[in-house]
């Protein structure tokens, strides 16, 4: 019996990540074809999390080794900034919402390509609450205000999602 419940958690678990990796891909077939997944900085637009899904939708994701192509194609409402390096050094990720700034409900992000690398991060547009999943899906950190020039030894290059929120 207990074989069976670990066996049932188990292929939940998988059928959610499985799931959850499809939302980290880009959405956009444009964006696929020209390749935009490559390059130091990226920008990606997402939605407010629905009923029935695990993480806000990604409507779309562009990168360019040109710092200001990347930020120049998004939309939306800036929330948060993900760097490879402590002190806000290396490759930079923006993500924007969709749907305004932040409220208490927050958007609940999934790092995606970014997953193992981000040492350190910034929050904007109300956003000064934010709750880190790590990789293994139990261990959370929650910070607080908007910047963080080092997210700690255990957290570092290891999340998975953040959940921003007006705090």
């Amino acid at each position: 019996m207990h074989l069976r419940t670990r066996t049932a958690a188990t292929l939940t678990l998988a059928a959610s990540l499985m799931g959850l990796v499809g939302l980290a891909s880009p959405v956009s077939a444009s964006a696929e074809a020209s390749d935009t997944a490559q390059g130091r900085y990226c920008t990606v637009v997402v939605e407010r999390v629905k009923p029935g899904e695990k993480a806000s939708r990604v409507k779309s994701r562009t990168c360019s080794d040109d710092r200001t192509a990347a930020t120049r194609s998004s939309a939306g409402t800036l929330l948060m900034s993900w760097y490879q390096h402590a002190g806000f050094g290396g490759d930079v990720t923006h993500v924007y919402g969709d749907y305004g700034p932040c409220d208490s409900d927050g958007y609940l992000l999934d790092t995606g390509l970014s997953r193992y690398m981000i040492s350190s991060f910034r929050t904007y547009n109300n956003c000064d609450g934010q709750q880190a999943v790590l990789n293994d899906g139990r261990t959370t950190f929650y910070y607080y205000g908007y910047a963080t020039s080092y997210v700690g030894d255990r957290a570092n290059d290891d999340i998975a999602y953040f959940k921003v929120f007006d705090a």
